[in-house]
């Protein structure tokens, strides 16, 4: 279905900024038709259809300025770590926001079969169908409609991510919360934010390995947070955060796709080598976690700016950053940011940069003009 899409949105002319919208509205609808398509991108005409979940390095730069609305339907948040990443695997603190970009989920009863669609991503999957290898994708899924106990009941999941995949802002995270909750929706299932918060946990196990908790926390309850998990067998110290104003923020995507389990796995391979030494690197990130929370409470762009550039210099320490990633580091601040670093598992992906509200439009043509993608956000209670 998700390919005859494609092949219809080419044939009644729908641009690279337009196309992915077509084919998922082509897909939602059910009615696969050039004139269909003609008429969405007639509908279409005039408005800002690019999404940041659709950049790569081969696309258009642009940047997408994106507020705080309130989402609808059934959705998981995406996220960006400010703080904390990888120490946070070891019971130290972590700084997490929400994005306001999240992943949308529609469920439908069936006859027969689970179908699975995501037209961004090029995924049409009936799970009755054999896989020569069953993918993390089937088996998260798989997962979520056994725990719910709707396992042998027909149903067709649509899914429409706004969150870049493979960048490290949660993407994963939020597509299992998404699915949860359309599923639980669907077949009139009562379950708590908490009970979702945990299942799409086991989820991101089949996608990362070992988790902090931090993405499926995020994508559950969309607010700023100060996260500390010192034991996986034990619930989670999850402390909300405010500031008095919000905080600009740009993210620059790498167009690098990263693997949170593949850093993760070698910052855990280095730490057995020699633990002493980690342990003391993920002291030091601590303390600027817990510094960053009164920087946000205050309000102090600049003092989180400080804690932000320091964090990634030991981020660099364990060997996470990548060429890309430094070099957009590099343009936020010799444009005026006041911190920047990687966010997420690292190995590419995505980064966050502050700065002042005068001054975040410049950093992120810069990140444009060198052939980045780019998004103005901000963090706010």
């Amino acid at each position: 279905m998700t390919l005859h899409a494609r092949s219809v949105a080419m044939a009644a002319g729908a641009t690279e900024a337009n196309f992915d919208e077509v084919v998922d509205r082509l897909v939602a609808g059910g009615d696969i038709k050039v004139w269909k398509a003609r008429e969405i991108i007639a509908g279409l005409d005039g408005q800002d259809v690019n999404d940041p979940a659709n950049a790569s390095a081969t696309s258009t730069p642009k940047t997408d300025v994106v507020g705080h609305g309130e989402a609808t339907g059934d959705f998981g948040y995406g996220k960006i770590i400010v703080l904390g990443e990888h120490s946070v695997v070891y019971g130290r603190h972590a700084i997490a926001a929400p994005i306001p970009l999240n992943v949308r989920a529609e469920v439908r009863p069936q006859a027969s079969d689970i179908d699975l669609l995501i037209p961004r991503w090029g995924v049409e999957m009936r799970f009755s169908e054999p896989e020569g290898k069953i993918s993390s994708l089937h088996e998260s899924i798989s997962l979520i409609a056994e725990r719910l106990g709707v396992a042998d009941r027909g149903m067709r999941i649509d899914v429409f991510p706004r969150v870049p995949r493979a960048n490290g802002l949660g993407a994963s995270a939020a597509l299992a919360v998404a699915v949860i909750r359309a599923m639980a929706r669907a077949f009139d299932i009562q379950i708590s934010d908490r009970e979702i918060s945990n299942l799409a946990y086991d989820v991101e196990k089949i996608a990362h390995g070992t988790p902090s908790g931090i993405d499926n926390t995020l994508a559950t309850f969309g607010r700023p947070i100060l996260f500390r998990k010192d034991n996986p067998q034990a619930r989670a110290e999850i402390r909300d955060l405010a500031t008095p104003k919000p905080i600009p923020v740009v993210i620059g995507l790498s167009g690098v796709a990263t693997l949170t389990a593949q850093t993760v796995g070698n910052v855990r391979a280095a730490w057995q080598k020699n633990p002493a030494r980690y342990e003391a690197i993920f002291d030091q990130i601590d303390g600027l976690a817990l510094a960053g929370v009164d920087a946000l409470a205050r309000g102090d762009i600049a003092e989180l700016g400080d804690l932000m550039n320091i964090d990634h210099g030991l981020l660099n320490a364990l060997q996470v950053s990548s060429w890309e990633i430094e070099e957009l580091v590099e343009i936020a601040r010799s444009n005026g940011a006041l911190g920047a670093k990687l966010t997420g598992g690292g190995g590419g992906g995505a980064m966050i940069a502050v700065a002042e509200r005068d001054r975040v439009e410049g950093v992120a043509a810069a990140m444009r003009a060198a052939g980045y993608n780019s998004f103005i956000t901000e963090i706010r209670s």
